[in-house]
């Protein structure tokens, strides 16, 4: 097979010469390697999973299966677990045998994109508004992968803390937004970020779709039920009346929960969570200064019956909604703030339904167990939210805050 010819990078430079066959094998090898230790450690511990894409960003340039003719030649998206990706390889020999396996003739496998690693990741936003949702590498070993919309931050965090390590607080080409002074007047550091976030949570569109055609039938289902009711009760005894009169509520539940989910829909484009390098912002409204933050925890709570219930039919019931990403969990983030009065103050009627003071009930808890939160149980699946949060780890990390699983 022949060697591809390096595409320029995005400003016209071309790509330096590729390493060596040995070079890029030992290079494969040692990501191998990686993957293993941080799968056996698990998400939690960060400085395996930063080991490991600090290795795969050290890398010049990321393979990929080429699809498409000139001049419109596009890397390949393969569906991976409902959802599409880039299949990148760590080097030519990998995306050609994995081409092979895909049913590609010798000529297609041997046509193949060698793409800046830094200039990808400098174009994975635009990539994500395209549909695609991430980036899986050496896909033979089902290796690591991560949403588009993370490997920025991620690759933040990596130059961070190799600035850390070598005793320097500053990250060698990296634009950095200066953060605010106690120079600054107290209202600037609640004005609205205006430099790009480097992580974002958003409803995700695949889900919503399930969700709503979810809600729409158990919208059916009661409404049907209703109708049955009524016409039981017309033609028998009139005490049925009442029985109709209680299945109104239950009736009504599956309505709310079917206009929440076109009311998300509505929004689409509406960021849930926007992590800036200054201050998060939820729900596009609420602003929180990274300086009011003293540390960082999470929910993943695990599936359960739908509302609380009990019983054989509401578990099937549940399982039922699972399908359509319903009841599959709970999913929050929690931002404890130093000065929670300040940042309510700041945020309005818009703090009303995202911040929380349980000092108040509970005078003995820690001053910043007073938090702002954002809900993600309807936005993102588990493994969406895995995702994001072992990003969102990486960044409070390097600020030194603390990160903590909360209880549910």
């Amino acid at each position: 097979m022949s060697e591809p010819t390096p595409l320029p990078t995005p400003g016209g430079t071309p790509l330096p010469p590729p390493p060596s066959a040995a070079e890029m094998r030992e290079a494969s090898e040692r990501i191998d390697e990686l993957t293993r230790v941080s799968e056996a450690r698990g998400l939690e511990d960060t400085d395996a999973q930063a080991d490991l894409w600090d290795a795969i960003f050290a890398l010049d340039r990321w393979w990929f299966i080429a699809r498409g003719e000139l001049p419109d030649v596009q890397p390949l998206v393969a569906d991976v677990e409902g959802r599409p990706m880039f299949l990148a390889f760590t080097s030519p020999e990998r995306a050609r045998q994995h081409a092979l396996v895909r049913g590609l003739t010798d000529d297609e496998a041997g046509r193949l994109l060698a793409l800046p690693s830094a200039g990808f990741v400098d174009d994975a936003a635009a990539a994500e508004r395209s549909g695609v949702f991430g980036v899986l590498f050496d896909v033979e070993g089902r290796g690591p992968y991560a949403p588009l919309g993370a490997l920025e931050a991620m690759r933040r965090f990596g130059l961070e803390r190799e600035a850390r390590r070598a005793g320097s607080g500053a990250v060698t080409g990296e634009r950095r937004t200066p953060r605010a002074t106690t120079s600054d007047a107290p209202a600037d550091r609640f004005a609205p970020p205006t430099d790009p976030p480097v992580l974002v949570a958003a409803h995700d569109g695949r889900r919503l779709r399930r969700q709503l055609v979810g809600s729409g039938l158990g919208v059916l289902l009661a409404l049907a039920m209703m109708v049955a009711l009524v016409i039981w009760s017309i033609t028998s005894t009139g005490w049925l009346w009442f029985v109709v009169a209680l299945w109104v509520l239950p009736t009504l539940l599956p309505v709310a929960t079917f206009s929440e989910y076109v009311g998300a829909a509505r929004r689409r484009g509406g960021r849930l969570l926007a992590v800036h390098a200054a201050a998060v912002v939820i729900d596009d409204s609420v602003v929180v200064p990274w300086d009011s933050i003293t540390r960082v925890s999470w929910v993943d709570g695990a599936a359960g019956p739908l509302a609380g219930g009990a019983g054989g039919s509401m578990r099937r019931i549940s399982r039922a909604a699972r399908l359509f990403a319903m009841g599959d969990g709970k999913r929050l983030v929690n931002f404890h703030l130093r000065d929670h009065d300040e940042v309510r103050r700041h945020a309005g009627s818009a703090g009303t339904t995202r911040l929380v003071d349980p000092t108040l009930a509970t005078p003995s808890l820690p001053a910043d167990a007073a938090h702002a939160y954002v809900v993600l149980t309807d936005a993102l699946g588990p493994e969406d939210f895995a995702a994001m949060t072992t990003a969102l780890h990486r960044m409070v990390e390097a600020r030194g805050l603390g990160w903590s699983r909360a209880a549910e």
